[in-house]
């Protein structure tokens, strides 16, 4: 476990990061279906709106409009390839796994006064299913203590 979170602290540190492979566009029910590629709607998928809780599809061939609970979504992959996974009806970009550790980012806007800024936050979990925590000196550290 340690080697695990050295590796990939060392890869992200160091600008490291292997190429993705290619995914169909489309919303994914589990991450089973995210490995095998095989998305359980395909189609152009939306981001999803702030206020809205289902993602929009539009199949390829038939342009039939499909929405998609977020509830019953796992993840899905936009038209330009990027993959994320749903959590908390949030997505989270999909980063290059390593060592059994996926990477998330997400962008956040941040407001101090008039005004405002977007800042990139790093997460992680340990396989695809994993409980997501924050990519931070302190999280990793805690890892380590709580590992050994």
């Amino acid at each position: 476990m340690k080697s695990l979170l050295l590796s990939l602290a060392a890869s992200l540190w160091a600008g490291a990061a292997p190429a993705l492979a290619q995914y169909q566009p489309g919303v994914y029910a589990s991450s089973q279906d995210y490995v095998q590629n095989s998305p359980w709607q395909p189609g152009t998928v939306s981001s999803p709106a702030a206020a809205r809780t289902y993602l929009e599809v539009v199949h390829a061939s038939t342009f039939a409009v499909h929405r998609v609970p977020l509830t019953r979504a796992w993840g899905y992959t936009n038209a330009q390839g990027q993959a994320f996974r749903l959590i908390d009806n949030k997505p989270y970009r999909l980063q290059p796994q390593q060592d059994g550790l996926v990477v998330y980012s997400r962008e956040r806007t941040i407001q101090n006064g008039r005004s405002t800024h977007t800042i990139t936050e790093h997460f992680y979990s340990e396989g695809l299913d994993g409980q997501l925590r924050p990519l931070t000196k302190r999280a990793l550290k805690q890892q380590l203590l709580t590992a050994n």
